[in-house]
């Protein structure tokens, strides 16, 4: 089984549990009630009438989330609510899966083209990054994603980063550049 450690900083990420209850016996409910409490809230929310609502609303952001992460972490610039968010996507893999990460990549559905980037983290070395807008055939609300997968052997890792709010994905672009270059894979 794979596991990962990453470095983050608390000034911009806030960590979502992988599932509920947490390891310490929290529901969801009860999490988000102490995550508002407890958190820093942006400006904007601290004298809102909806400041009582925050704690709905962050359960309304962890059920948007894949079910199917590793983990994930809010985009937090401004305090509560979150910007946006980074999830993780860890699966080990046949090193004969030839499937490349430009590969995986190009064949992804966006508003507009995705280029493919090759990069280089410490942890988990090789990769590709690229940018897209998505949405919904429906005129549905568009979704700017800033994403990076590697393939290091018996492993595939995808960090992808969504946000309603281009502006946002650029904002965290360096940061989230940050997280994904401290992520070391381990076998457990």
């Amino acid at each position: 089984m794979l596991t990962y450690s990453l470095d983050y900083e608390s000034k911009w990420w806030l960590p979502v549990p992988a599932a509920f209850p947490t390891p310490e016996g929290l529901g969801l409910e009860e999490w988000a009630r102490s995550t508002a409490a407890t958190s820093n809230i942006s400006a904007a929310w601290v004298d809102s009438p909806l400041a009582a609502q925050l704690p709905e609303l962050l359960a309304a952001q962890v059920y948007g989330l894949d079910p199917g992460r590793s983990g994930a972490l809010w985009y937090c610039p401004y305090g509560l609510p979150a910007a946006g968010v980074a999830q993780l996507f860890i699966t080990e893999r046949a090193d004969d899966d030839l499937l490349s990460p430009a590969e995986e990549i190009a064949a992804l559905p966006s508003f507009v083209a995705v280029r493919p980037l090759e990069v280089r983290a410490a942890g988990l070395g090789a990769g590709v990054g690229y940018s897209r807008i998505v949405g919904d055939d429906e005129d549905g609300p568009t979704v700017a994603e800033l994403g990076y997968v590697f393939t290091p052997p018996g492993a595939r890792v995808a960090v992808i980063a969504r946000s309603g709010d281009a502006d946002s994905i650029g904002l965290m672009a360096p940061e989230l550049w940050a997280l994904v270059d401290s992520i070391v894979l381990e076998r457990a």
